[in-house]
């Protein structure tokens, strides 16, 4: 009976089980799952969710945004209080813009 050799884990080819799949079968090259794993990781890190999901919109257009699109955008947000955000500059720099508050609400007028 002959004597099993103990594995030698520091040979670069036994480091990581490389498994099946049918795009390394073709390419003949294993795939990293762990490098996959931490890619899908990173993506699910960076996607925002909720109201974070809505103010990078925001952002993304207004920094995206020539300059006549960003002076609607903050003349309508000013003048209504918050309640329109506008991108088209002729319709909104020819006319004050009214407070669009969500339905059963109202909206109120704040002095300084």
């Amino acid at each position: 009976m002959a004597a099993a050799q103990p594995l030698n884990f520091s040979d670069a080819s036994m480091a990581r089980p490389a498994y099946p799949s049918s795009k390394a079968a073709q390419t003949k090259r294993p795939t990293d799952w762990d490098k996959l794993e931490a890619e899908l990781d990173a993506e699910e890190e960076e996607a925002p969710t909720g109201d974070a999901a809505l103010n990078k919109l925001f952002q993304d257009i207004y920094g995206k945004a020539d300059e006549e699109t960003r002076r609607a955008m903050n003349k309508s947000f000013q003048e209504s209080g918050g309640t329109v955000l506008s991108t088209n500059w002729a319709e909104i720099g020819a006319k004050t813009t009214e407070a669009q508050p969500p339905e059963g609400m109202e909206a109120r007028k704040y002095e300084m």
